[in-house]
Parts: structure tokens; sequence; C-alpha cells
């Protein structure tokens, strides 16, 4: 007797419904998996074999087939297992046929206990598109989902569950859904805590608010990294859309089994040895990197020329596009990657070159510390800021109280507010247009702002891109600053975040 049951699997964020059909037919007694299965598919075979012998199932001995469809696309992962288990059980008479409205994932150890699996999130709310109602699931799946009320959510803690039910699942207890609680993102660090600074602080501010690239340079000590630490304390909360779409990005790489639903947004800060592969994600399974679980929040590279010249260079398209196509040969998928970068570098390989410290280096190492970074990479970061050292006297001696970044962060939900009102007049006519057009559209200059900023393109040699990210930088600024239209004071502390040239 034929039987069929209905699970998932996913190719990166895409996911894909799977027609699991098992039938026995004549031959040698053998357990087939076909359908393009990958190894870990097949592996399941002992498991499930091994899951259904402790749970008291007996084993016929049937030449059995699972056919895995459609054939044409490679299944990895192990969400099938109890979705194979089930057809199983259907083929033995154990349980009745399940409905066709019911989605079926887990994966089982050998004693049938179901274990939590990865990209749970994208696969239930993938169910609804695929015309299904109901999901089985393991029950420490529910911290990553439990908060949906799309599809009705049935927990099972092992097999044994189903088979007491004898496949009526009407008699598993529903899992009633939990309001999803967003939070602001945890203050490792404390704009008011940080003693000086204030040109950084500054810069910092616009960066959050327009989401712009910003890189710190200053020498050994000066508060780079804490200054990164401290913008996350500065940024909006996630909205629902945002924190769905950044849980599923961590569920697909493993990250939400034990910590649940992303609700603040992530603050990623991979080693400086991290290859290209890692930043940017990769791998036979394709899973996101660093910039994709980054995705709404920031990524900090700290000791930027440290990164290797190809990993750097690997960032160059998703920093301007803000996605990563990711093709291998197991298929092609694409993640989002809208962060804000933060990267912090020394000026140069001993760090003090224009600080209050002598220089060890030649000018002819600067240039070649400076030439780890290269031009095209340079000019996707929007704000470049000296940080300087602070006295030892202003640490000691300082009582000057600082802005806090509760203050700070409301400042950037106001201007947030007003870049999404005006970009919402006109969405509808976004289609097709250029970058360099919709710039046009949504930043009025007035004319003596436009007359500065084409005097400071000729001297300075501002290539396209970087005159429009000039507009970008200076809109922030007046959107901080209430101010309809850019003026000529926010060109000129826009192009004062234009990067150093190397001497």
């Amino acid at each position: 007797m034929l039987t069929r049951v209905f699970s998932a699997t996913l190719t990166g964020l895409k996911p894909q419904l799977i027609e699991v059909e098992v039938d026995a037919i004549q031959g040698t007694p053998q357990f087939i998996v076909i359908g393009l299965a990958s190894k870990a598919v097949d592996e399941a075979k002992e498991r499930i074999t091994a899951a259904l012998l402790n749970c008291g199932v007996r084993i016929k001995a049937r030449r059995t087939v699972v056919n895995l469809a459609p054939a044409d696309i490679q299944k990895s992962g192990s969400t099938l297992e109890l979705a194979i288990a089930a057809g199983l059980l259907q083929l033995y008479g154990e349980i009745a046929p399940l409905p066709d409205t019911c989605l079926l994932i887990g994966e089982l150890s050998l004693d049938g206990e179901l274990k939590p699996v990865r990209g749970c999130l994208p696969l239930v709310l993938a169910a609804q598109q695929f015309g299904l109602t109901e999901v089985l699931l393991p029950t420490a799946n529910l911290a990553e989902v439990g908060f949906l009320s799309s599809v009705t959510l049935r927990p099972l803690h092992n097999l044994r569950q189903l088979l007491a039910t004898k496949g009526v699942i009407t008699q598993i207890p529903v899992h009633k859904p939990e309001p999803l609680r967003i939070t602001n993102t945890p203050q490792n660090e404390n704009f008011a805590a940080i003693i000086g600074q204030t040109a950084a602080k500054r810069a910092l501010e616009i960066a959050v608010a327009g989401n712009h690239n910003i890189h710190l340079v200053g020498p050994p000590g000066a508060g780079k990294s804490m200054l990164a630490q401290a913008a996350v304390s500065i940024l909006p909360p996630l909205s629902t859309s945002e924190v769905i779409a950044v849980t599923m990005i961590h569920s697909v790489a493993g990250l939400t089994t034990q910590a649940g639903v992303v609700t603040t947004r992530p603050f990623r800060a991979p080693h400086h040895t991290t290859t290209a592969v890692g930043l940017t994600g990769g791998s036979a399974q394709l899973l996101p990197g660093e910039i994709s679980l980054a995705h709404e929040g920031v990524l900090f590279l700290d000791e930027f020329p440290e990164f290797s010249r190809s990993s750097l260079e690997a960032l160059r398209q998703p920093l301007e596009s803000k996605v990563v196509t990711i093709t291998r040969s197991t298929g092609t998928t694409q993640y989002p990657a809208n962060c804000m970068l933060i990267a912090a570098s020394n000026p140069c390989q001993c760090g003090y070159w224009g600080s209050d410290k002598p220089c060890r280096c030649t000018a002819r190492e600067r240039l070649r510390y400076h030439n780890k970074l290269s031009g095209p990479l340079l000019d996707r970061i929007d704000l470049h800021v000296r940080v300087g050292s602070v006295s030892h006297r202003q640490l000691t001696m300082s009582t000057q109280q600082h802005e806090s970044s509760d203050t700070i962060r409301q400042r950037v939900i106001a201007a947030r507010e007003r870049q999404r009102a005006r970009l919402s007049q006109t969405a509808a006519q976004t289609n097709g247009e250029l970058d360099g057009t919709l710039t046009k559209k949504y930043c009025k200059l007035l004319p003596t702002a436009k007359e500065m900023l084409i005097a400071a393109g000729e001297k300075l040699g501002l290539s396209a891109r970087t005159h429009f990210k000039v507009i970008k930088v200076a809109q922030t600024i007046a959107d901080i600053s209430s101010q309809p239209v850019i003026t000529v004071e926010h060109i000129t502390e826009a192009l004062q975040y234009r990067p150093e040239r190397a001497s």
C-alpha cells in the first residue's frame, strides 16, 4: 500500500515542499531512499529504523522504497526524518493516514525522541503558501516559532505520541501562540560612559540614523571598539517583520535552537582571520555568512586591514546591494545583508601615525599598510572618522555629563521616521530606477548647497558613487536636525567624513 506524507527542506532561505512516498515492493528486504537524497538524508535510514524498534514497532522484512519528490532537487538536512517515519508507520498499519493538509518536520534520535531542526521558522512560514494548515514539529523548536498563528502548531516530544494517537492528529495538543515581545538591544556600552570622542560620537549617530557604513581610524587604545559596541545601544528596536527576517537567517544557521526568536538587533564581530566564505556565506550547505547574520544590525570588523584581501574584496558587492548571492555546485541562494558596517583600524602598522606618540613607520610602510584597503572598498564606506587619544587628565578629572544612549536613540528613531515617511510618499515610482536617480528625487538641496557640492567634487576628485554618498549623509544630518532641505552646513559636515589621503 502506497502512503504519502508532506515535509519540506531548505535551499538557503528558499523552502521546498517535499512529497514523501513510501511503498513496499517485491524483492530482497531492503530500505532504500531515492530522489536525490544527500548523505545526511540517506543515513537517516538507520536512525529511523532504530527509533521505530525502540518505540515497539516491528520492522517488516520487505523491500521498502522511500521516494522524495520532486526527484530533481537535492534534499539535505534532517527535517525529513519524522515524515519518513510517519510514512512507514502508515505502511505498517500502525497509524491511520495523515491528512494532506499536514506538514511534518523533525529529526529523530535512536530512541524516538524528536530533536530540533535548523530552519524551522522559514519552513513553518512556508506551510501556508504550500496550502497546508497544520504542522507537526519538535517541541524544542517552539521557542523559535511559538509566536506564529498563521498555521496550527502541534508539537511532539517523541514518536510515541504519534503512535498513541493512531494517526488522529486532532488528539495531539495544539500550541497556543504566544505574543512576540520585542526589546531594545542590550547596552554593553553606553555613550554616557565614553569620555571625550565628541566627533566620533556625532559620526556614529549619523551612521546609525542613516544606516551608513563607517570607518574609525585611530591609535591603539583610543576607544574604537568601545565606540562600536556603544553604537548598538542607539539602534532603534526591531519591527515585527525585521524580527522574522533576522530570526529566519539565524534559524538557517542553527543559532536559534536554544536562543529562540531574535528580538534584538544583532552585533557580529568576526575575528580578522575569518575567510571570505565566513564573511559572505557559502559552503556546500549554502549557509549564511557574518554579513547576513548581521542583517538589520551591526557588522563590526576590528583590525580592518588585517583581514585578508580576498575577504574584504568579497564584501564590496553586498555592501552596495545589501544582498548576497551564493552559488555552489549544490545550488544557488540569496541572503539579505542590510547591515551597518563599522570598521576599525590603526592609521599605520605601528599604530601611532598622527597621534601624540612618535610613529616608527616610514612613508613607504605607511603607504603599504594603507594600500591593504582598496579604493573601491573604501569608496563604499560613507563616513571615515579619525579617533584621537584621550588625555589622562580628561580620563581622570572629567566631570562633564555626556549624553546617554537613550537620548541619542530618540533622535535616531525620529530621523528614521522622517526617512520612512519621505520614501513612502513616492515608493510606487521607484521600480527600475538607479540609486542616483532616487537620491535626486528624495534629497532636496538648496542652490548654494549644490554649488558647494560641485566645487568640492571637482577639487577632491569625488567619484559618482561618492558624490551621491555625500548627499545621502547630508540628508541624514538634515533629518537629525529636523531640516526639510539640505543646506551648505549639511554638505560641509558630510564632506568632512571623506577618507584622508595616505602620505
